[in-house]
């Protein structure tokens, strides 16, 4: 199947895509928060390696300076990713919604709103932790910014060759953004109608496990399974649990898609 790049956005601006020009399934990964498209690396080749389209998206305010971040929150990030399935949908027959921590909230809100074909959800939030919100508008009183912590993994060869370009200051504000949509996504997840699959880290330290299991709960299609991975932190995609993830992620898709059945490689 050839490979084309065509630009598209439904608003007038331009979205470059590479990949097959029609394709029956589409993939769209999004990463999180102060995050980039190294965290979904590796499910981008493992999907673009079955000749889909796949965009791994760079969320507004990402992958530039901090500066660019202090302004933006959860609308501009929901627009983006609403535009780029808008745009998906010119080009393939299904569109799938991965997403990790920030971006798994993100694809389930989407979903909520847009016809999708399906979504992972990857240690998305939605509770958090009851102090964050009070402590997180206590510190922007005295200072925008927080130093950004160390990747959460619990793989130390992976913590040693995993390179993230993120900044070393996260915006508290963007933090607070995120946090105060919270309890309008919990609403919303009882909307969605599509498959779903849910996967937690049983010793996340940035996202409670509880979050997973409370997300399965509201969701409202009755195809929803919920994985919660054991031997991995917060960045599953890269951690011990790294395979599974792949494994689990390209069966869903299979599952509720016309691709054949999944071959999968191990990512080192």
């Amino acid at each position: 199947m050839e490979n084309v790049e065509f630009k598209d956005r439904l608003d007038g601006s331009e979205l470059s895509l590479k990949g097959p020009e029609h394709s029956k399934v589409g993939i769209i990964l999004v990463h999180g928060l102060n995050g980039n498209r190294t965290d979904m690396e590796d499910l981008e080749h493992l999907f673009r390696a079955r000749g889909l389209l796949v965009e791994n998206i760079l969320l507004p305010g990402h992958g530039t300076q901090v500066r660019d971040l202090l302004a933006l929150g959860w609308q501009d990030w929901a627009s983006a990713l609403q535009q780029t399935v808008r745009a998906f949908k010119l080009h393939c027959d299904q569109v799938f919604l991965i997403g990790h921590s920030l971006g798994g909230a993100l694809c389930l809100h989407i979903a909520a709103h847009e016809e999708v074909a399906g979504v992972i959800a990857m240690c998305a939030p939605l509770f958090m932790r009851s102090w964050m919100l009070p402590a997180i508008r206590m510190v922007r009183r005295i200072t925008p910014l927080l130093p950004t912590l160390r990747e959460d993994l619990s793989d130390a060869h992976a913590r040693k060759h995993y390179t993230r370009n993120v900044y070393r200051w996260t915006p508290m504000a963007s933090v607070e953004s995120m946090l105060l949509y919270l309890p309008r996504l919990r609403e919303e997840l009882p909307q969605i109608s599509v498959p779903v699959l849910v996967m937690a880290a049983q010793h996340d330290h940035v996202v409670p496990v509880r979050d997973g299991h409370e997300i399965y709960r509201l969701l409202g299609t009755r195809d929803k399974q919920l994985i919660i991975l054991r031997n991995s932190y917060h960045v599953v995609m890269k951690d011990h649990d790294r395979v599974e993830v792949q494994e689990r992620s390209l069966a869903f898709v299979q599952r509720f898609s016309s691709l054949d059945e999944p071959k999968i490689e191990q990512a080192r």
